[in-house]
């Protein structure tokens, strides 16, 4: 295929996911000039194990790299990372792997994280309660399972880490991975060596923290020659995908909250001051901006709770999603007593249940396809109106609502949201929101600008969905029998 040379520069963005790597190339003013993906693969040894090979890793960003250069047909400015929390490589003396990535997914380590948590005041040190997601228990669980790997540990990488030790030769992370591993204080600025200390790890070993937007390297020749960008590409530390992410949704100031529905949901807020975890099951994570915090209310099964009732009503021939869409239509607001709890993959915010699971109440024999379609949506957008109360309760007000990602291309998702938050909401035209903030902290690196005026300028909204008031009275209803059911099912 023949690309067209375009004018100008491209700002490119890599986000390392859980299932996928994403590459977005923007220009100046934000507009996607290139995207593409590559997928690999999470192996389970036992169950509760999750691992991935960081060759995999170097093999997809490889791919999709050359080919988002190719499609863009502009020179590539600056280099930025976003990718999965919570994942870690050991390497060795010669900086390489010496073994499989453990994922966040990975909750191997839940005898490690109870009694971890009874040695340190977790939320009063790092605003989180310790959880087996984390990297500190896994840390642990190493050293008494297999302390001949961390016997031969050299260095660890985080997950984004990894990626841009293999562009430049250099290993650094940024606050929000390193809070999140619960072996940084509030703020992630520095390794506490207490924290650290509890699974027998020396700091010395960890990445560098520096800031998101700081220059942290540059593109290698054996890089370039891989992945299509030019030798001495500028490449910036990154983000964490939820602090990247929201860059990308433009949450750079106070008063603005996001929904992005994508495998999971996160809802994002700036917070005001790092402090102890509040009632709500909400966490803090350092934002991509240097010195400020987010608030994230989780939602485990966001867009992965459409996904899987569209495997299972179709085993053979799963219907598309357009099909879902005129099903769901077709139901009334509120499903007509239909409920989905949303907790495929165990509740998050506000219940922090990772032991509890989905379920549908309230079926009769009147009900059909398009009820069971129109509750899923429902209970994703309930279970965000839990995450956005929770913020509120935190001090964070939520005058500008915007939603984004895979599950916000649906229209009637996207109104159903608005109708059972009972306000406006606005759709953010870029999907692919942390790769769209890796590339924004990737132009603040190179440039030097301001994080927030550049994400001002390039992230753009493309629908206003209003609140139609008939159907936020029957939401509202409908929502209050959720939270009776959740209470009987959870509390």
């Amino acid at each position: 295929m023949t690309t067209q040379r375009r004018f100008g520069m491209g700002h490119l963005g890599i986000d390392l996911g859980t299932s996928a790597v994403k590459v977005l190339v923007l220009d100046d003013d934000g507009r996607a000039l290139a995207r593409t993906r590559q997928a690999y693969p999470t192996h389970a040894a036992h169950p509760g194990w999750a691992e991935q090979s960081p060759a995999d890793w170097w093999r997809a960003v490889c791919a999709a790299t050359r080919e988002a250069v190719s499609l863009a047909g502009v020179e590539i400015a600056s280099v930025g990372l976003s990718g999965q929390l919570n994942g870690f490589v050991l390497l060795d003396r010669r900086m390489q792997p010496l073994a499989d990535a453990i994922i966040w997914l990975d909750v191997r380590a839940g005898r490690q994280a109870s009694w971890l948590a009874e040695m340190a005041d977790f939320p009063a040190l790092t605003g989180n309660a310790l959880s087996a997601i984390c990297v500190l228990p896994k840390l642990a669980w190493l050293g008494a399972e297999r302390p001949d790997l961390l016997e031969r540990t050299h260095r660890i990488a985080l997950a984004k880490d990894y990626v841009l030790l293999r562009l430049t030769g250099e290993l650094a992370t940024d606050p929000s991975d390193a809070q999140s591993t619960a072996m940084a204080e509030a703020g992630g600025k520095a390794w506490s060596a207490m924290l650290a200390g509890l699974a027998g790890i020396d700091p010395s070993i960890l990445p560098p923290i520096q800031p998101s937007a700081a220059l942290a390297g540059i593109v290698s020749a054996e890089a370039a020659a891989a992945t299509g960008l030019a030798p001495g590409t500028p490449v910036a530390t990154g983000a964490g995908d939820v602090a990247a992410l929201a860059v990308g949704c433009g949450v750079v100031a106070r008063g603005r909250t996001t929904l992005t529905l994508g495998t999971a949901g996160h809802v994002v807020a700036e917070a005001t001051a790092p402090r102890p975890e509040p009632d709500g099951g909400l966490w803090q994570i350092p934002h991509g901006i240097f010195g400020r915090g987010l608030w994230l209310g989780l939602i485990m099964s966001g867009g992965l709770s459409l996904s899987w009732l569209r495997a299972i009503l179709g085993v053979s021939q799963p219907p598309d999603f357009e099909t879902l869409e005129r099903l769901a239509a077709a139901a009334p607001a509120g499903a007509d007593g239909a409920t989905f709890l949303p907790f495929l993959e165990g509740a998050a915010t506000p219940y922090n249940r990772p032991d509890v699971r989905g379920a549908f109440l309230g079926l009769s024999s009147a009900h059909g396809t398009g009820h069971l379609v129109r509750a899923v949506m429902e209970g994703v957008a309930f279970n965000a109106r839990d995450c956005v109360e929770a913020l509120e309760a935190a001090g964070t007000a939520s005058e500008a609502v915007s939603i984004a990602e895979g599950g916000a291309q649906s229209a009637l998702w996207c109104r159903i949201v608005a109708d059972v938050l009972g306000r406006p909401v606005r759709r953010i035209t870029e999907r692919d929101t942390s790769a769209a903030g890796a590339a924004i902290l990737g132009q603040a690196a190179v440039t030097g600008g301001s994080v927030a005026e550049i994400a001002g300028r390039m992230v753009a909204t493309d629908r206003l969905f209003e609140p139609d008031a008939e159907r936020t009275s029957t939401l509202d209803d409908a929502y209050r029998r959720y939270r009776d059911k959740c209470a009987r099912a959870i509390l």
